[in-house]
């Protein structure tokens, strides 16, 4: 598939001058602005859909016009997961990492293993952890039909992504990097991050920030108030092609810069970097709190995974 990005919003009628060919059929479900746009035309094999995104004025077409090798999309067996797991998870307070504790009989980290692993576009699982904790991915290598790999922790966040990019296959097309304390992360939400990172060649998952955001100084009195609707909360997985985020590297470790996630790596080098909305639901297990919350939204919608 092929996708455009349109950063304002789009009426039936300018909407159908973008293109040349004269549709044959187009229905909307809203006007004069639409939230579902279909549009038939007369090749055979061509067929346009368009979406309006939560975010407000920003819109999505997908085309899935035959490109010379197939379809513009991300292939089958192409991804490298890098799953981190090295953190020691000190605000939990808990006796071991935060990743590792029992989440209704099952350790955090495994949920988004297993979610990773179903999914056909993943090749392999690099797992960025401590060896004393090797043991619980190694129980899972007969449960799952992806490659399992290791590699070990950094001193920061980005030590550790790199020590995992050492890992990847050199084929695969895209690294997609995320936090094992995220375990809620959907495959649906996945998809579009690899789809966005595949098109663009670094996307990451995001959430519309809903609360009233603040600048403070040193001392605590309000500087200003900022614009939430240009405000995101980052999440995981980040999706970077594996030649920009080499490159980013190369950059970062040059030049000495600190990095708090992974696609800053890759606004070091000016790259655009997409924001594909994702779901509230997929919380960071940090405090106690997190975790009492994530239980609940466990036992009310998820399956039993694989034991």
């Amino acid at each position: 598939m092929a996708f455009l990005h349109f950063n304002h919003t789009l009426t039936r009628s300018n909407f159908i001058m973008l293109f040349p060919t004269k549709p044959t059929h187009v229905t909307a479900k809203s006007s004069p602005f639409f939230s579902h746009f279909h549009i038939n035309f007369p090749s055979r094999g061509q067929k346009i859909e368009l979406r309006r995104r939560a975010r407000s004025g920003t819109c999505r077409i997908t085309c899935s016009a035959k490109v010379d090798n197939g379809f513009e999309t991300v292939q089958e067996k192409s991804v490298s997961i890098i799953l981190l797991a090295g953190g020691k998870g000190k605000r939990m307070g808990a006796s071991m990492p935060k990743q590792y504790l029992p989440l209704l009989g099952q350790p955090i980290a495994l949920y988004s293993l297993y979610t990773f692993s179903r999914m056909i576009e993943v090749k392999e699982i690099v797992v960025v952890c401590d060896p004393s904790y090797k043991d619980i991915f190694e129980e899972t290598k007969d449960k799952i039909n992806v490659d399992l790999k290791f590699a070990l922790p950094g001193k920061e966040r980005q030590d550790s992504v790199y020590n995992g990019l050492q890992a990847v296959d050199l084929n695969s097309e895209l690294v997609c990097i995320h936090d094992s304390a995220r375990p809620l992360v959907t495959s649906a939400d996945v998809e579009k991050v690899l789809r966005d990172g595949w098109l663009i060649g670094a996307a990451v998952l995001g959430v519309p920030v809903k609360a009233t955001i603040k600048e403070a100084n040193s001392e605590s009195y309000v500087v200003r108030t900022l614009d939430r609707k240009t405000l995101w909360e980052m999440q995981t997985p980040q999706v970077i092609k594996p030649e920009l985020l080499k490159k980013g590297f190369e950059l970062v470790n040059r030049e000495g810069f600190e990095v708090t996630d992974d696609v800053s790596i890759v606004e070091h080098l000016n790259h655009p970097v997409y924001v594909t909305e994702g779901s509230y639901t997929n919380i960071k297990v940090t405090t106690p709190d997190d975790l009492l919350l994530v239980e609940r939204i466990v036992s009310m919608t998820f399956a039993k995974l694989p034991k």
